[in-house]
């Protein structure tokens, strides 16, 4: 059932990168962050997460895939971003989230 699904899998991890890229570039997540800076963390944290888990599920289902091998490294870089964007410090500026500060 996994294999059938991979191509699933692997559309589904590109909407997800494509849709944290454009809300990022475009300015939507500083729109976002106006009302709550919470659900724009989650909204991150979500889109780069499941982008990263359904890439892994992507190359689990069906093994050796160039494609796939790079949404994995893209999705874990998102993730990273993510992190250093929310939760670390700058510069002497506190980070957004102060979670670990």
């Amino acid at each position: 059932m996994l294999k059938k699904q991979t191509k699933f899998f692997s559309t589904l991890s590109i909407i997800f990168i494509s849709i944290y890229i454009i809300l990022f570039l475009s300015t939507g997540l500083d729109k976002i962050w106006t009302y709550n800076i919470w659900f724009e963390f989650s909204l991150s944290v979500f889109l780069s997460v499941g982008g990263f888990i359904l890439s892994i599920l992507s190359i689990i289902g069906k093994g050796k895939q160039v494609p796939a091998y790079f949404l994995v490294v893209f999705s874990f870089l998102l993730i990273l971003f993510t992190v250093f964007i929310y939760l670390l410090p700058e510069a002497g500026i506190p980070p957004y989230i102060p979670l670990f500060y």
